[in-house]
């Protein structure tokens, strides 16, 4: 997360550092006071968290900080096609004297964000004052997790046949869960509750290693939730476990996790 502040922070000090009387002096905007993104690339997935209240702020520029009235006209497009992420406002207004304002791209419901995913965003600058070469940035986001320990919880297998103990982590905040190294030592298991609705799901995700083909087979499924006679929330549990790179699977396993 810090190197993509960075990123952010140069491309605003490089752009809002230029001596505009002599870019206007070396370009001609036709009195046009445009808009433009800072940076029309970022590789790296910007954090979302708690602190940043689970969105992205992405600086959009002008051509002429002192004109009053300016507005930068916004679309945005996502790989999301939930409707989870939106852009929270289709045009964003300039204060007078600043060169910067932030087009804010948040989630509409945190608990829903996939751990495991990374989302893609395009957002443009639209309407006649676009800038012509700098209007389209391609950023992505990743949901970053604290996690508090919960205790430990029981777990019945019926793939292998068995039972035990895991720890519990809670993501603050969030009704996110981490098993730690529920099948087998090095994959933490991510499950997410939707508490109103009383399920659970278990996004894709590496959870132990096949050793004949010396890959890492994944899990994936969802459950419902109940409470037993202790007061324990009880995850019941569907999870099919397969290779992808084989197209291969076990099947779908009864599996059954009781909170601390």
């Amino acid at each position: 997360m810090k190197n993509i502040l960075l990123i952010l922070m140069i491309a605003v000090v490089a752009l809002t550092a230029c001596d505009q009387d002599n870019v206007m002096t070396k370009v001609d905007t036709g009195g046009v006071d445009y808009v433009a993104v800072s940076h029309t690339a970022i590789d790296a997935p910007y954090m979302l968290n708690a602190d940043n209240n689970y969105s992205i702020s992405f600086p959009i520029h002008r051509t002429y900080k002192n004109v009053s009235g300016t507005v930068a006209n916004l679309e945005m497009t996502s790989n999301d096609d939930t409707g989870l992420f939106e852009l929270e406002s289709t045009t964003i207004s300039f204060a007078d004297g600043e060169a910067v304002a932030y087009a804010v791209v948040s989630a509409t419901n945190p608990s829903a964000i996939d751990p495991a995913k990374i989302y893609s965003f395009e957002l443009t600058v639209t309407g006649d004052n676009a800038s012509p070469l700098y209007n389209t940035a391609e950023f992505n986001g990743q949901l970053e997790l604290k996690f508090v320990s919960m205790g430990t919880a029981s777990f019945v297998s019926t793939f292998f046949g068995e039972a035990w103990t895991v720890e519990i982590f809670k993501a603050e905040g969030l009704s996110i869960y981490k098993a730690e190294a529920l099948y087998e030592d090095g994959y933490d298991i991510l499950i997410i509750e939707d508490e109103g609705a009383g399920i659970v799901s278990v996004p894709e995700q590496k959870a132990w290693f096949q050793t004949d083909v010396e890959l890492p087979a994944r899990i994936a499924g969802s459950g419902t939730v109940s409470t037993n006679g202790d007061g324990k929330k009880v995850f019941a549990m569907e999870i099919e476990h397969y290779l992808p790179e084989y197209d291969h699977t076990w099947g779908v396993y009864d599996e059954v996790l009781t909170m601390p």
